[in-house]
């Protein structure tokens, strides 16, 4: 299989710059959408939460400062980004997980709630498979929270009229064109996400959508020139010259737009109930 990221690695970095985006995206959406768990979930004391695919730990370490009465517990594959066990707080712990093999016993039906964000940078068109190991770590009742970035509904967006989008519009959009089998860059089943809970079984409680408000489109276009920019990292060669490119005219519109251009799409958010 050819494509335009090297076969079967993650299309993301893990270094600190990585780290700081991802951190960077966590308060923006939380500040977006107004919580950290929805409205919908009910958190009671001696609840106990997973978050999946937890990254840098950030949306956990929030939520235990604020809940220490709940128990926190994060998984990933990898755990590079997160802090060391001694500076977590009381209540929050780490341990690795990879989403794309059976869970272990030990985790199965142990959480009331599980949490989990940006899985399209990992689930090529399917994602069925992981979501049937979110849901056996829930307990009977349990909840599911799953947030996305829902890439087929990008659009870009302008401060006036005569700002010029047009390396913008390639920046944002160069990654598609190169895919083949792997469909990672411009994630489809994302819209999708409600039917796949209901055909899981899960109760869909909520599913919403909504773009990103003018108010914090200037503060999105950075981290989203971060993935750009950790996207090219892993094209091929020829691609990734190309896409430099692109990418300089891009931040050249941005600056002579005087941050008045940016790309903005649909964040989604499923959540859902496993049957008691």
């Amino acid at each position: 299989m050819t494509t335009g990221t090297k076969e079967h690695e993650y299309v993301l970095g893990r270094d600190y710059l990585s780290s700081a985006r991802l951190n960077l995206q966590h308060y923006l959406w939380v500040e977006e959408l107004g919580y950290h768990v929805h409205p919908s979930i009910p958190l009671k004391p001696g609840a106990k939460v997973a978050d999946v695919a937890t990254g840098t730990g950030v949306w956990m370490i929030d939520l235990a400062h604020r809940h220490p009465d709940v128990s926190f517990h994060g998984f990933d594959v990898d755990l590079a980004q997160a802090p060391p066990p001694e500076w977590l707080p009381a209540n929050a712990k780490l341990d690795v997980m990879d989403l794309l093999k059976p869970i272990s016993d030990e985790f199965a039906g142990q959480f009331d709630v599980v949490h989990t964000r940006l899985l399209m940078c990992v689930i090529s068109e399917n994602p069925a498979p992981i979501l049937e190991n979110l849901m056996k770590l829930l307990k009977p009742g349990g909840y599911l929270q799953w947030g996305e970035m829902d890439h087929p509904t990008h659009r870009f967006e302008k401060s006036k009229p005569e700002h010029s989008i047009e390396w913008l519009q390639q920046a944002g959009e160069f990654p598609s064109t190169l895919r083949t089998e792997d469909t990672r860059m411009d994630a489809r089943w994302v819209s999708q996400l409600a039917e796949y809970y209901k055909k899981g079984g899960l109760e869909v409680v909520a599913d919403e959508h909504k773009y990103r408000g003018s108010s914090h489109l200037a503060f999105y276009c950075d981290p989203a020139f971060m993935v750009w920019e950790e996207w090219r990292s892993k094209m091929a060669p020829k691609d990734a010259a190309k896409y430099g490119e692109i990418l300089t005219n891009a931040k050249k519109e941005v600056q002579d737009a005087k941050r008045g251009v940016s790309i903005n799409m649909e964040i989604r958010t499923v959540v859902g109930r496993k049957p008691e």
